[in-house]
């Protein structure tokens, strides 16, 4: 990977600002996450009147990997699904 495939971005998080160094490629996930983080954490300080950024940026990473294991959970059953009908295709492939 060459040198300048990296790009210093500026973040902010709970009003710290934090220098992190990057794919290029990435860059628009890392601005949309922190974005959406951004946005995560205001909403969870206000639904629960929570003052302290640590407490709602550990709510907001609960929140977060509460949609990740979600969807891992989802991806699963489709694969499973895809297996199923693959399994199925072929077996019909095979009669002919």
């Amino acid at each position: 990977m060459e040198p300048d495939d990296y790009i210093p971005i500026r973040i902010v998080l709970a009003e710290r600002p934090y220098v992190l160094k990057i794919r290029r490629k990435e860059e628009e996930y890392v601005r949309r996450a922190a974005m959406l983080m951004q946005r995560n954490l205001q909403e969870i300080k206000s639904q629960y009147s929570v003052k302290d950024d640590q407490d709602a940026l550990a709510l907001v990473t609960l929140d977060v990997a509460t949609d990740m294991a979600r969807l891992n959970v989802r991806k699963d059953q489709h694969n499973d699904s895809l297996e199923r009908v693959v399994s199925h295709m072929e077996k019909l492939l095979n009669i002919a």
